[in-house]
This record gives C-alpha cells, sequence and structure tokens, in this order.
C-alpha cells in the first residue's frame, strides 16, 4: 500500500481536522574570523551578513522541521451529519 493510500485510509476512519502547518527550512554556513574573543567575533559576522557579504543559499540547506497546530475544534467523521 502507497503512502497516499495509507493517508486516504487513515483520513476515511479519523475524525477530520483543520491545521495550520508552519515549514521551517535550515540554512547553515560556517565562516572562520579573527577577533579578540567569541562576542567580538559573532558581531563581526552579524555585521558582515548585515552588509550582505554572506548570502545564504539553498547549497546551505541542512533541514527542515513541520509543526502542526490545531486551528478547529474536531469536526465530524466522513459519512455523519454536519
Amino acid at each position: 500500500m502507497s503512502f497516499d493510500e495509507k493517508l486516504n485510509a487513515a483520513k476515511d476512519k479519523a475524525a477530520l481536522r483543520e491545521f495550520e502547518v508552519t515549514i521551517t527550512e535550515t540554512l547553515e554556513k560556517v565562516v572562520t574570523v579573527t577577533a579578540a574573543n567569541q562576542c567580538e567575533a559573532e558581531l563581526l559576522v552579524n555585521g558582515q551578513w548585515d552588509d550582505s557579504r554572506y548570502i545564504l543559499t539553498a547549497d546551505d540547506f541542512t533541514g527542515v522541521k513541520f509543526n502542526a497546530v490545531p486551528v478547529t475544534p474536531v469536526l465530524p467523521t466522513r459519512g455523519e451529519e454536519r
């Protein structure tokens, strides 16, 4: 059974709800700078990033996460009156 078939079977058995799903993609780049301390290094790179010295692209993609939050109460299951 394919993923879509399993998903549709689960939908038929469960009460339906509406969800807002936040998709968060993470981009990450490591840069090397010379600074007196960690705080100075972070401030330096932050300023350089603000000045567009570092532009993160799809090549810097490191992951994605999904977070679903219900936005409506439980709806009647399929076949039930609303």
